[in-house]
């Protein structure tokens, strides 16, 4: 309790202190362990909330809950152990004040206006050349995007994503350069991967990979994907589920009734499988790159791919996808607490 205290005193006094203002703190009406009231000298009280990890869509939320815990004349304020571009963004549309433990801070109240960035969060460069987020350049993606919050050296990379060194070590360095990588000992970790996620998902092209459709019948969802399962192992080709089905066994939202999937290849004949003009319930796709086939999770019904290659692709999706694809962001993608 007094360990996270101390951590909103620390941050709310190296970005107020160096003002000259006075401040003061005392525990919160609801004396919750990881809130405390700031009281300014200018008679403003902030109610202060710390999260050791918060990401940037789940800003909205954690405001909701602290502003039914204000007292009348109070303002909210959020403190997080480092502040990233996306999270600070993300506070300024919303206008609550947030804290981190470096010294980062963005604060909006009646007679008072901080907003400090250390030299460490400069503004991302754009990618205008030299972009990561090519098809083949998008398997380190995966990689650091499945491995978070661990650490990857540059022969792991190598290993698991199949890139020659010489390539691993130019997308490294400009991953860094834009301000998505970290380097220490010889070591890489992600920096935010949500902002990564964000901006991949704006590069991505989902109608780059070659799309072919079939019907298969069923009594039940489980059942059809279970006979594609079969088909496509009997065919000896390497596949992963994506879409609908990917995310019906990652994180159930909606009931499906499609089947998509990654293959390596089509094959010239899948059992109990037939190939139709349209209107068909399977969509096997041939990727662009063969790495969307790395970083799968093995499922009981055979791998999916990634969970961020299954964000996107749901992102891409008509319908209900996009809710569907927020649910997994939700319930696989949340990165808070992973880094810094």
């Amino acid at each position: 309790m007094e360990v996270v205290q101390d951590n909103i005193k620390v941050a709310v006094q190296r970005a107020i202190g160096e003002s000259g203002l006075a401040l003061r703190f005392s525990t919160s009406a609801t004396d919750d362990s990881k809130e405390l009231e700031v009281h300014l000298s200018i008679g403003v009280e902030l109610l202060v909330i710390y999260y050791s990890g918060l990401a940037s869509h789940q800003v909205p939320l954690a405001l909701a809950h602290l502003r039914k815990r204000l007292r009348r004349g109070q303002f909210p304020a959020l403190c997080v152990r480092r502040l990233t571009w996306s999270l600070l963004d993300r506070c300024r549309e919303l206008k609550v004040a947030v804290f981190d433990l470096e010294g980062n801070v963005w604060l909006r109240v009646p007679g008072m206006y901080i907003e400090r960035l250390r030299p460490s969060q400069e503004p991302r460069p754009e990618p205008s050349t030299g972009t990561v987020f090519t098809a083949k350049a998008s398997r380190i993606l995966r990689g650091f995007l499945k491995k978070c919050p661990d650490k990857w050296t540059q022969a792991d990379i190598v290993r698991e994503t199949g890139l020659s060194a010489g390539y691993v070590s130019t997308l490294a360095q400009r991953m860094i350069a834009q301000r998505y990588l970290r380097k220490f000992m010889g070591a890489f970790w992600l920096e935010d991967p949500d902002q990564l996620l964000q901006d991949w998902l704006a590069h991505y092209r989902f109608d780059r990979h070659v799309k072919h459709s079939f019907a298969i019948s069923a009594g039940n969802y489980d059942e059809g994907a279970g006979k594609l399962k079969a088909a496509l192992e009997a065919a000896g080709v390497p596949f992963a589920w994506t879409g609908w089905t990917g995310a019906h066994l990652r994180a159930p939202y909606a009931t499906p009734s499609m089947y998509t999937a990654y293959v390596s290849e089509i094959p010239k004949k899948l059992a109990d499988v037939f190939p139709v003009e349209r209107g068909g319930n399977v969509t096997l796709y041939v990727p662009q790159d063969a790495g969307v086939l790395q970083f799968t999770t093995e499922t009981s019904l055979g791998p999916v791919v990634s969970d961020a290659q299954l964000y996107l692709d749901l992102c891409r999706m008509p319908g209900r996808a996009r809710e569907q694809a927020e649910a997994l962001r939700h319930t696989r993608l949340d990165f808070a607490g992973k880094v810094g």
